[in-house]
């Protein structure tokens, strides 16, 4: 006569572990979930977005992402990699000691509010008026083959940060603080971490002509100028002589202010 209720309460039983193993379930599965998330948003991102020239192919705005703290500092550089003529055809961008890059500009920026935006100026004016790009402007560097393309460089310097701030409110920007992870994450020399994102832009070499600039003297003579050229001295430098005082010639009796000559 006991069957029944032994068994509703069997049935009860395992009916409870059933919802006590769907429930360790789900809060297994949320754990696990949140420590995917977790592990994303730790992850350091450092994206170039956009490149746009502004006027014709010297002057480009490259904007970017990043989930780096507020105001950290961002080194953006144009580069074009260089081979010499003589070189084998591999890719300039590889890590071949014989290829050389070239600066073409660079720019420090700061993250604000997740986002960053460089101006980079691609050309410089020859003496002749000509637009050319930095390299050329090296005849040790003439007998090389450019690569076709610039490549655009977003570098991220926990190391740098503190020096180039300043030291003035920048306790957030101490090296210490930044904690970097993730696939972008570089390792110098000695260890260090970094961040480093590129892209590549078709960009042609440097034409046309345009008002030669005005020679400085720190172009001329390594800067020490045309050191034959003696300029004239200025009259603002020169000393004024006071005239000398006229003698007085009498035969009368000296005056009062004579007594203390």
């Amino acid at each position: 006569m006991f069957t029944p209720y032994y068994k509703l309460i069997w049935q009860n039983i395992t009916k409870s572990n059933a919802a006590f193993a769907l429930a360790a379930t789900f809060v297994m599965l949320l754990v696990v979930n949140y420590g995917c998330v977790k592990k994303a948003q730790e992850e350091t991102q450092l994206e170039i977005k956009n490149i746009k020239p502004i006027l014709s192919n010297n002057l480009y705005k490259i904007n970017g992402s990043t989930n780096l703290p507020e105001s950290s500092r961002i080194t953006v550089a144009a580069v074009r990699y260089l081979r010499p003529t003589q070189g084998q055809q591999e890719p300039l961008q590889s890590s071949n000691t014989s290829n050389k890059r070239s600066i073409l500009a660079r720019q420090i920026v700061q993250v604000k509010q997740g986002k960053w935006q460089a101006d980079l100026n691609l050309w410089q004016v020859a003496p002749d008026g000509r637009f050319e790009e930095v390299w050329q402007a090296n005849q040790s560097q003439m007998g090389v083959i450019p690569e076709n393309t610039v490549t655009f460089i977003a570098t991220f310097d926990p190391a740098g940060q503190w020096e180039e701030s300043g030291h003035q409110n920048s306790e957030n920007l101490k090296p210490e603080n930044y904690k970097l992870e993730g696939k972008l994450v570089r390792f110098t020399n000695e260890g260090e971490k970094y961040v480093q994102v590129s892209q590549s832009l078709l960009i042609p070499l440097p034409v046309g002509k345009t008002v030669p600039p005005r020679p400085q003297p720190e172009d001329i003579n390594a800067g020490w100028g045309n050191r034959y050229q003696i300029l004239p001295e200025s009259t603002a430098t020169r000393p004024i002589m006071i005239p000398p005082a006229k003698s007085r010639q009498t035969n009368a009796s000296p005056i009062t202010s004579e007594f203390l000559r």
